[in-house]
């Protein structure tokens, strides 16, 4: 798990275009007459403009496009809400953990558009050991809690979207559900969505969001075309998607995760 987090991070923003930054100063100490050398100002040029680029809305809002696919057309009537968690934030202080605003945007969205009469599955384990609480609990406390909605299950061991399929699909088949109301953002719902179909479940998705949305102030104008630390993040959460759909592309479903 973390292989891959690591693995991911060397070819995505900012640390690609840093590390040819890195390089290219690097490469500017060798003798003149070497390869090296005349390749130091090509490259530190190239990396410079990549990481701009990358930070800007009008990339990062043309990366999201690319994420938007067909969604899958399910033709049965849904049987019970799947949530999917997305994190928590830790106070090592405090010793506390709270979901995180992307795993409370999905739970407020599930409240206010999913069918109010189906039953509820939250997803979502611990993906370190040090987490105290799993996300499904940290959800499932929220929804019942504030909310006022009763949680039927939870789905506690996953920690990648595809563990969250595989999981959610054998304790919502055992309960003879095979359809579902799937809540996710929707740059996260055509990987899911497609690992929910592979687990053995007909999907009706229920995006949070969609990718027409724009970052604030950054409408039009130059502002679109000027980096901000918020375009770079989401240039980042985008690329890492497209990485993981060619991932669970060819990679299989994994098995079963218990806790």
């Amino acid at each position: 798990m973390e292989l891959q987090t690591v693995l991911a991070s060397l070819v995505m923003p900012p640390f690609a275009p840093l590390l040819g930054m890195l390089l290219a100063f690097v490469f500017w100490w060798f003798p003149d007459t070497s390869l090296f050398s005349r390749l130091s100002l090509p490259l530190g040029i190239l990396s410079f403009a990549l990481l701009w680029v990358c930070a800007t809305p009008a990339f990062s809002g043309w990366l999201g496009t690319q994420l938007v696919g067909e969604r899958p057309r399910n033709q049965s009537v849904p049987q019970a809400v799947v949530v999917l968690g997305a994190g928590r934030y830790r106070d090592a202080e405090a010793a506390r953990e709270r979901l995180s605003a992307t795993s409370l945007e999905r739970v407020a969205w599930a409240a206010q558009h999913a069918p109010t009469e189906l039953p509820v599955l939250v997803s979502g384990g611990r993906v370190y050991a040090s987490e105290q609480a799993s996300e499904a609990d940290l959800m499932a406390g929220f929804i019942q809690d504030v909310l006022q909605r009763p949680v039927t299950w939870r789905e506690n061991c996953s920690r990648t979207t595809a563990e969250n399929a595989v999981n959610s699909a054998r304790i919502l088949h055992d309960s003879g559900v095979e359809s579902v109301v799937l809540v996710t953002h929707w740059w996260h719902m055509p990987r899911a969505a497609k690992a929910f179909a592979r687990a053995g479940l007909q999907v009706q998705p229920e995006p949070v969001g969609s990718a027409g949305e724009l970052l604030p102030r950054a409408q039009e104008g130059l502002l679109y075309w000027l980096p901000s630390a918020a375009a770079l993040l989401r240039t980042q959460v985008y690329w890492r998607e497209l990485l993981g759909s060619l991932w669970y592309y060819w990679k299989p479903l994994p098995p079963e995760r218990s806790c």
